[in-house]
């Protein structure tokens, strides 16, 4: 990690620990970063969204700028629940194959 990862994590640590002390916590613990290791579930390189100046996918998973391309998987979601995301993954998968059989003869050509 480089330096200015590890001033986020430290920060965003520090707000955890505030957070939880408000809400009544008695103790905190704190990680170093990088504890999670081949834990991590890193994605959200396409994100997902209505926005073509923010996200790079609409909300079926096809490219705001590329026409005709769509991208099935985990980089849509910009971040993870509290659980593994393979469900989610497949769920948004067949949605948007959904949406493109149903919408074949239109998808792309706006």
């Amino acid at each position: 990690f480089k330096d200015n990862e590890r001033k986020v994590a430290a920060f965003i640590q520090d707000e955890m620990v505030e957070w939880y002390q408000a809400a009544g916590a008695v103790e905190t613990l704190r990680d170093p970063i990088g504890t999670m290791g081949p834990s991590t579930h890193a994605y959200g390189g396409t994100r997902m969204g209505d926005n073509p100046n923010t996200n790079v996918v609409n909300r079926w998973g096809f490219s705001h700028e590329v026409p005709n391309l769509g991208i099935l998987g985990a980089s849509v979601m910009g971040t993870s629940g509290a659980h593994n995301p393979t469900l989610t993954a497949q769920a948004l998968a067949w949605r948007t194959a959904q949406h493109l059989v149903e919408n074949f003869k239109t998808i792309g050509r706006a």
